[in-house]
Formats: C-alpha cells, sequence, structure tokens
C-alpha cells in the first residue's frame, strides 16, 4: 500500500542528494590514523601512523604486525614519514620468518614466526604445542635456537638452514626458540694466542654448525690442549691423529656422518678436515651429554667415562683433569657456555 505522506515532487531532491552523498564518500581521502608507537601483533591499516626509534612512518600495506617487521626493516609495508598518502604498494617480502612443520619433509601443520625470543607460553599462543616440531625452513640469514626446555634452557639445538628432517634427537623436543637475522654474538673475536690458520679453520667449522663463534673458541681451546696448536705434532705418538688428536679407530667410525655433514670424504692430511671431525664428535658429545663442560669429559674419556675409571692397563683416565684445563681456557678466551 502506497504511503499517501509520501510526496513524488521530491524525487528530484532525493536523488541529487544520494549522488552527492555517493560522490563525496567516494571521492573524500581516506585520512591517516595516528596509531602512536609502533607495537607487535597489531593490525595496521593502509595510511596509519605509527611513531618508531624517534621517527614518523605511514603504513604502505594493511598488515598485522610481528615482531622483526619493524617499521624500519620492512619498507615494503612502512615509508618514513607522516604525510598519510601511501606510495604505490609493493610486494611483501617473499620470506616472513621461520617455519615450523609438525611432520618430516615440511608436512602437516605449519606456523610462522619472527625474529623474536619465544618461551613455551608464546609458542603456544602462536598454536605451537609443546614438542613439537619434525622439520623447519630458514630464511637465508637467519639463525634458530631451538632449546629442549622452557625459557631457553637444556639442550640448544642451532639452525641456519632449512631441515626437512631434524632427527630422532631433536624431533618432538622444542620447548623455546630463539629466533634472529646474523650472527648471535658478532662480537667474538680471535683470541691473541690463537694462530691466524687454526682461527680460520674453528670458525669455518663454527658457521657450518651456526653457533655464532662460541663454538670456535672452544675448538680452539681443544686444540691448544691437543696439540698446542699443532706445535706439539712432530715426533708425537700421536701425530697421525691430527690437530684434534681423534684416535683412528674413532675417526674411522664417523666417516659417513662426517661426509654426510660436510658433503665430502674425509682427507686425514687436510688439517681443515682435522678440524671438522674432531667439531663433530665434540658437538656430539655436548648434545648427548647436555652441555659443554660434560661434552668435554666424554670426549676425551668416551661415552662410558665416570669418575675413577681406568683404561685396559689400569691406568686412571683423568678425563675430568682435561676437561678443567680446556673448559678454563675457552671461558678465558670469552666463551659463554
Amino acid at each position: 500500500m502506497i504511503n499517501k505522506k509520501f510526496s513524488y515532487k521530491n524525487l528530484p531532491l532525493m536523488a541529487a542528494l544520494v549522488v552527492f552523498i555517493s560522490i563525496f564518500f567516494i571521492s573524500l581521502p581516506v585520512s591517516a590514523a595516528a596509531r602512536g608507537a609502533w607495537a607487535a601483533n597489531t593490525a595496521y591499516a593502509v595510511n596509519d601512523t605509527v611513531t618508531y626509534s624517534g621517527s614518523t612512518y605511514t603504513c604502505r600495506q594493511a598488515h598485522t604486525s610481528i615482531v622483526g617487521w619493524e617499521p624500519t626493516n620492512v619498507p615494503a609495508l612502512w615509508s618514513k614519514g607522516g604525510s598519510g598518502t601511501a606510495p604505490t604498494p609493493t610486494q611483501p617480502p617473499a620470506t616472513s620468518g621461520v617455519t615450523f612443520y609438525a611432520d618430516k619433509n615440511y608436512g602437516g601443520k605449519a606456523v610462522t614466526l619472527g625474529v623474536g625470543n619465544y618461551t613455551l607460553s608464546q609458542l603456544n599462543a602462536k598454536g605451537i604445542p609443546n614438542d613439537w616440531m619434525s622439520s623447519l625452513k630458514v630464511p637465508s640469514g637467519w639463525t634458530v635456537e631451538v632449546y629442549a626446555n622452557d625459557n631457553f634452557g637444556g639442550t640448544k639445538w642451532t639452525y641456519t638452514s632449512s631441515s626437512s628432517w631434524v632427527g630422532d634427537i631433536v624431533n618432538d623436543k622444542m620447548s623455546s626458540v630463539k629466533i634472529y637475522t646474523g650472527s648471535s654474538n658478532p662480537s667474538v673475536k680471535k683470541p691473541s694466542e690463537v694462530p691466524s690458520n687454526i682461527w680460520t679453520y674453528t670458525m669455518n667449522v663454527d658457521n657450518k654448525f651456526g653457533k655464532g663463534g662460541d663454538f670456535a673458541l672452544l675448538l680452539c681451546a681443544v686444540i691448544k690442549k691437543e696439540s698446542s696448536f699443532g706445535a706439539g705434532l712432530p715426533g708425537s705418538p700421536s701425530a697421525g691423529d691430527g690437530l684434534m688428536q681423534v684416535e683412528p679407530n674413532t675417526r674411522n667410525a664417523y666417516l659417513s656422518q662426517f661426509s654426510s655433514r660436510f658433503g665430502r670424504s674425509y682427507n686425514h692430511s687436510s688439517e681443515q678436515d682435522q678440524v671438522c671431525m674432531g667439531a663433530l664428535i665434540l658437538d656430539e658429545k655436548i648434545v648427548k651429554f647436555g652441555s659443554v663442560y660434560k661434552g668435554l669429559l666424554h670426549y676425551n674419556g668416551g661415552d662410558y667415562w665416570y669418575p675413577g675409571a681406568t683404561d685396559s692397563y689400569g691406568r686412571p683416565i683423568l678425563a675430568n683433569q682435561y676437561a678443567d684445563a680446556v673448559y678454563a681456557t675457552y671461558k678465558g678466551y670469552g666463551g659463554k657456555k
């Protein structure tokens, strides 16, 4: 039924009003919303402005921020200045962080995390349960430290590249994580007494293992104790065992692991390979026994060493004295573990 109070004479006026409102709202530019200081885990719209490190930035693309996407780090998302006019959007970074997978071969549930330190509760909040992770993808130049316990405790495993299978030792053991770009300890410097060639060997291995320089310090301490940086090798009954004095039977047992880890066959005449072999064994002991000191004990005394242990001739195996000496040198070099 037609409402008699309605008058068709008002149609032209109403149509003009609709056109005016439409034009007004369509053409009205979106003004920048001042959002205050930049913060992680916050939804930002195009033209929003934030302050960061004393400067103002304008949002180029709508997104939800994460740690690592600070305005200074992602020019694809933020432009410096507060004009409120967004530049032409560009594609966001191809890699937004480290992706963890529930299954091997990058299968199952996947969760991506940016730069930051994540305790167990923070991992849970991101959708990662305790003791969960079988593979991970790591962007070039990033480093991931996976910890067996909450609050960055227990055994630590370091990744600087992707791994389709973390192995039985690490699988489903992650309880906290640190993610960063570059080296975790860029201030590490060569100890003055360490020869340059030894430092080069140890840093090459450190980079391969992704240890941020600290492992190089430990390896230098071991080489000093084992061979006096190579000076003690000539004429020594153990000269054939190299800079880190790995016994022939031991190194033979690790030949396949060496080839798998370093992508080449072991060459005993190469001092670099001698350091690589010793480092491979030492790192395994540290992981297996839970600390640098305990790793040194068993690097010297074997997996079944215990206080008071003797060799087949009844002589005491003084692995504790060995570990004390090497660990003291390592700490004197600035070792952190």
